[in-house]
């Protein structure tokens, strides 16, 4: 953990402020949930990610995606990657790209040809379909399905059906 110098009072209500510097350097947005955890001597405030809590699940899911299909597969939240199967994926916990989020933000299914594919990982796809992950109208993330041949129609489907079994994990 890194020290910051900043100090804060509880007040009566049990209340801190996260400072501003920490809130932009961490990406928190106002309305975002946090996680507490307790050690003997710390309270720490997590980043929640309805993804990150499926953890298992997500890397069950997108190995046997990749078996499947020998495509790359990654899913990510909003900040990074939560579950990655396949050659030249990003290590889970790595940080995503703007770019990346902000395709992510435009809520629909976007394919990439060769040459606008998004290095991920240690090498690009000749093909790359990013799939939001939407549940009850709120973006969660995204699931990535990259390819080292052209693309097909079984690979949207693909894309399409692991996106909706986490949409419907979180449904429950």
């Amino acid at each position: 953990m890194k020290a910051t110098g900043i100090l804060r009072r509880i007040d009566e209500l049990g209340r801190v402020v996260i400072p501003k510097e920490i809130r932009k350097s961490m990406k928190m947005r106002e309305g975002e949930e946090l996680e507490i955890f307790t050690t003997e001597e710390e309270v720490v405030l997590k980043k929640y990610s309805e993804l990150s809590s499926m953890e298992l699940f997500s890397i069950d899911l997108v190995g046997a995606m990749h078996k499947a299909s020998g495509r790359s597969v990654a899913v990510v939240d909003g900040d990074k990657v939560i579950a990655s199967a396949g050659k030249g994926v990003p290590p889970v916990g790595e940080g995503i790209t703007e770019e990346l989020r902000l395709l992510i933000s435009a809520r629909r299914q976007v394919t990439l040809s060769e040459e606008k594919c998004l290095t991920m990982g240690e090498q690009k796809g000749r093909g790359q379909i990013i799939r939001p992950i939407l549940a009850a109208g709120d973006l969660f993330g995204a699931l990535i399905l990259t390819s080292q041949e052209p693309l097909t129609k079984a690979d949207e489907q693909l894309a399409a059906m692991g996106a909706n079994f986490f949409e419907r994990q979180i449904d429950r």
